[in-house]
C-alpha cells in the first residue's frame, strides 16, 4: 500500500516537472532576441550664432543656412553597428511578424545557430549571404531565416503561398545605414535546397535568364516587371512541402 503511495507521489511530481518545463520550452520559443526598433530622432542643437561660424571662417562668405536653423539626426543603425558590427540593415515584411535586425558572417553558417547578440541561440539570427556587399550595391541580394513552428523569424514567410496574402503584401522595405529601400514581390516557389537559385555573379545575359527562370517559377502568375536593370532580392527559409524544401521569395527593388 505504502510502496503504491509513493509510487502515485512519484507520478505525480513527474507530470508536474513535464507541464514545467513545457512551459518554459515554449515562452522561450516566444521570445526573439533582437534590439529594440529605433526610429530616427532629431538631435537637440547647441545654439551658435551665425557671426561666431563666419568669424571662424570666412568672414566675406555668408552662411548658406543660418546654424540656429540646422537639425541633426541620429543615424538608427549606429546603435546596432556598436552592439554587432555585422548588422547590415532592418528587414520589416508586411503582414508578418517580420521586424528584424540583419546581419552578415563571414560565412553563411554562424548565423544559423546564434542570434543578433552573437549568442548561441537555436532560433539564429536572419542573416545577408557572405557573398553580398550590402549597401543596395548587389545585384542579386539574399537574405536566409529560420522557419519556426511557432511563427518567429521567418516562420511566417509561408503566408506568401496564399495568393489572396500576397496581393494584398507584395511590399516589404529593407533599411540600413545608408536609406530605405522598397521591394515588390515577383516570385514565390518552393524547391528543393538547389543552389542554382542563389547565384550572385552573372555574365552577358545570365542574369536576364535568370530573372526569367525565377518568374516562370512562380506558384502565382505575376505582373510585377522585373529586368535586369533591376536589382532583386531573394528571402529563404525552410519549408517541408519538398523534401529538403526551401520557400523562396524574389521581389524587385522598386525605384520610381
Amino acid at each position: 500500500m505504502r510502496k503504491n503511495i509513493w509510487v502515485l507521489l512519484l507520478s505525480r511530481l513527474l507530470f508536474l516537472q513535464i507541464i514545467y518545463f513545457g512551459v518554459q520550452e515554449t515562452e522561450q520559443r516566444k521570445v526573439v532576441a533582437v534590439p529594440e526598433k529605433k526610429e530616427q530622432a532629431a538631435i537637440p542643437q547647441q545654439k551658435t550664432s551665425s557671426t561666431d561660424f563666419l568669424s571662424e571662417t570666412d568672414s566675406s562668405e555668408e552662411a548658406a543656412v543660418p546654424l540656429e536653423e540646422l537639425t541633426f539626426t541620429i543615424n538608427p543603425s549606429a546603435e546596432y553597428y556598436q552592439i554587432n558590427p555585422d548588422y547590415v540593415g532592418w528587414l520589416s515584411v508586411n503582414g508578418t511578424v517580420i521586424d528584424y535586425p540583419v546581419v552578415r558572417g563571414q560565412d553563411n553558417e554562424m548565423y544559423l545557430s546564434h542570434n543578433f547578440y552573437r549568442e548561441p541561440d537555436i532560433f539564429g539570427a536572419i542573416f545577408m549571404d557572405y557573398r553580398n556587399i550590402g549597401m543596395g550595391i548587389d545585384r542579386h541580394t539574399i537574405i536566409y531565416g529560420h522557419y519556426t513552428q511557432y511563427g518567429q523569424m521567418f516562420g511566417e514567410l509561408d503566408k506568401f503561398l496564399n495568393e489572396e496574402f500576397l496581393k494584398g503584401n507584395l511590399e516589404f522595405t529593407f533599411s540600413d545605414g545608408y536609406g530605405q529601400r522598397s521591394y515588390r514581390i515577383f516570385s514565390v516557389h518552393v524547391a528543393p535546397a538547389d543552389t542554382s537559385f542563389l547565384d550572385i555573379d552573372f555574365e552577358g545575359n545570365e542574369y536576364t535568364d535568370f530573372l526569367s527562370m525565377l518568374k516562370n517559377l512562380s506558384v502565382f502568375p505575376s505582373e510585377v516587371p522585373v529586368t535586369e536593370e533591376n536589382n532583386i532580392l531573394t528571402l529563404m527559409t525552410c519549408n517541408d512541402s519538398a523534401e529538403n524544401g526551401r520557400l523562396f521569395i524574389h521581389a524587385v527593388e522598386v525605384t520610381e
